[in-house]
Order: C-alpha cells, then sequence, then structure tokens
C-alpha cells in the first residue's frame, strides 16, 4: 500500500466527514499490515490521526447520509485508537462508552479504552 503521506494528509484533513473517515479506515489497514509487511507506511503520521480522532469523538457522532452509517465517523475514529490511544484518552473514550447508545460504538470504545489504559 503506497500512499504519498501528503495525500494521506489531505484527506485526514478534509471538510468532508466520510473522507476524514476512510482516511481514518485507510491508516487502520496499514497498521493492519504492520503485522505482514514490518512496518505502516502512514505511521509518520501517527500522532495527527490520533488527534484528529480524538477532536471527531469531542463532537456528537454523524447522522446518517448517503455515503456513511450513523455514527460512523465515532466508529472510525474509535478504530485507530484501538492501536493509538494514550492514558491521556481514557476520559473522552470512557466519555463516548458510557453515552453512546450504539452496540457498535460501545464494543469498539471498550476495546480502544483497553488501548488507553495500557498506554
Amino acid at each position: 500500500m503506497d500512499i504519498p503521506l501528503q495525500a494521506f494528509e489531505a484527506l485526514l484533513h478534509s471538510p468532508n466527514v466520510p473522507t476524514v473517515c476512510r482516511a481514518l479506515n485507510m491508516y487502520q489497514v496499514a497498521a493492519a499490515y504492520t503485522q505482514l509487511s514490518g512496518g505502516n507506511p502512514l505511521e509518520p503520521l501517527a500522532a495527527d490521526v490520533r488527534q484528529v480522532a480524538l477532536e471527531i469523538l469531542s463532537r456528537p457522532p454523524a447522522d446518517p447520509t448517503e455515503e456513511i452509517t450513523a455514527a460512523f465517523d465515532h466508529v472510525s475514529a474509535l478504530n485507530v485508537l484501538t492501536t493509538l490511544a494514550q492514558p491521556a484518552d481514557l476520559a473522552l473514550i470512557t466519555t463516548v462508552l458510557e453515552t453512546t447508545q450504539d452496540d457498535q460504538v460501545r464494543a469498539v470504545a471498550a476495546l480502544a479504552a483497553t488501548t488507553a489504559r495500557r498506554g
């Protein structure tokens, strides 16, 4: 997966929520390939990805559109936090975990909280 970092960064900071979700999901796929290939090509942007994920979680979840399901932004953000969460993120992740009505968000938030605790 050869993704130029500049192009990925543009997706990550897009004003379009589905595009940002795609970028977060691309990061997670690249991170999964790390086990097979020995390195995540997007790793240099890990701190930026984590920050975008936290910003998404600080807002109410997105409403469904033709492009994304309800709370898909929160699911995407929490997915990357299952690998990138730090102890400082635990309070925000716990708030999402305790307030969401979405089972998928709750499940992924629990995984992200575990990562944050290990930090």
